[in-house]
């Protein structure tokens, strides 16, 4: 199959940008032809005048991505166009020329942003569905995208005018990470014969034949405000015994610090940002990944990577988390924003070592098939030969 992969790569790599990178290979591997067409966010920081000029206009339509897609379509003849993300750069008008062109498109939704400026149903503190029926000038009223009204109000200006540009009708279908994500779309007027779950997948390496420590707890993830980070330290005030690591960085990074140095605790230790095999061993070690978001988290690879190393996930009851986290088998579920039940799901564990491992062993075999990538693969062409056909 020729696949037209559509991407415009983040200025700082992320999850994104490495899911991009692995369904690449997927398709590769299986022989199909993958031809990439992609824009780099850094190209903003080269702009000169001109460009600083038709930034606002080419945000909301860019003709250079109109034009080079069609040289691309015309010389490749893609089957199905595959586009992860859009914005700023190539913006929605790849959906327009790419409907114009006669290919099908299947948009895979990391995030809301059809729908909120944003991308994440979170602004000020606390969930916000304001702009999923179309009225997207609540966020400009909020500041929602890095509190600023002109970035904010340059979102809302391109999801609004291209929504009355029917660029919803022009997306052959939306791949949701987790069936929470499907209820949201089906929520905010996306048909059900548009909508396909299909996670996230890892290729999970050989298990470590090592013994592991499993003498501390660890949050791997960005230490902000959403991801729960207040609730996640409270809970460990009440667990003086259990040893917490922090892995990860982010604005809140110094004033948690300063809270736990003033409050005298001794059990919470912060590593800093990790990669590679360093990140890898310290998730080795862990007892179990905990993840007491307060927000609705998509599908973090971070779920996948405890998977992967035989580790139980404790995890807030948010968004896709309790559709990927298992109650009893792959790991716990807890109450958003309450730290006491927090506590207990942890000393569950603490008590009940060989509960862990057994929830750590269901993780793995997970890993190596739900979330494996021949299962990934499989559901991919599948969900290709349907937009095809309709």
């Amino acid at each position: 199959m020729r696949v037209l992969l559509v991407h415009s790569a983040y200025q700082q790599f992320g999850g994104e940008d490495s899911v991009v990178r692995a369904e690449t290979e997927l398709l590769k591997k299986h022989g199909d032809e993958v031809h990439l067409y992609s824009r780099h966010n850094d190209e903003i920081k080269q702009f000169g005048l001109i460009d600083k000029a038709l930034f606002f206009p080419q945000s909301i339509y860019s003709w250079k991505t109109s034009g080079e897609l069609e040289d691309v379509v015309q010389r490749v003849k893609p089957d199905v166009a595959f586009i992860h993300n859009v914005y700023p750069l190539i913006s929605p008008s790849a959906y327009h020329k790419l409907h114009q062109m006669g290919v099908p498109t299947v948009q895979v939704l990391h995030n809301f942003r059809p729908f909120c400026p944003n991308g994440f149903y979170y602004t000020q503190g606390q969930i916000c569905e304001a702009c999923k029926d179309g009225n997207y000038l609540n966020a400009v009223s909020k500041r929602c995208y890095k509190d600023s009204t002109v970035l904010s109000g340059l979102y809302a200006a391109t999801l609004g005018l291209n929504r009355m540009g029917e660029m919803l009708n022009k997306i052959s279908g939306f791949i949701c990470l987790t069936e929470f994500f499907r209820i949201k779309m089906r929520e905010a007027g996306v048909p059900d014969s548009k909508l396909f779950v299909r996670p996230n997948f890892v290729e999970a390496p050989p298990v470590a034949d090592v013994k592991a420590a499993n003498d501390y707890v660890l949050f791997m993830g960005r230490l902000s405000p959403e991801k729960g980070c207040w609730t996640l330290i409270r809970a460990f005030e009440q667990l003086p015994l259990v040893k917490l690591k922090i892995l990860g960085s982010g604005p809140m990074e110094r004033e948690l610090q300063t809270y736990i140095r003033a409050k005298g605790i001794r059990n919470i230790e912060f590593l800093g940002f990790k990669t590679g095999d360093e990140k890898l061993n310290i998730l080795r070690n862990a007892m179990c990944l905990v993840l007491p978001s307060e927000w609705y988290e998509n599908f973090p690879v971070t779920v996948l990577e405890a998977f992967m190393a035989s580790k139980p996930v404790i995890a807030s009851r948010m968004g896709g988390l309790p559709y990927i986290v298992e109650e009893g088998k792959s790991g716990l579920l807890f109450e958003a924003g309450k730290p006491e039940e927090l506590a207990r799901r942890i000393q569950q564990l603490v008590d009940h070592p060989e509960e862990a491992a057994r929830m750590g062993a269901c993780g793995r075999q997970l890993s190596e098939t739900k979330y494996g990538p021949q299962q990934a693969y499989s559901n991919l062409m599948k969900i290709f030969e349907q937009v095809q056909k309709n």
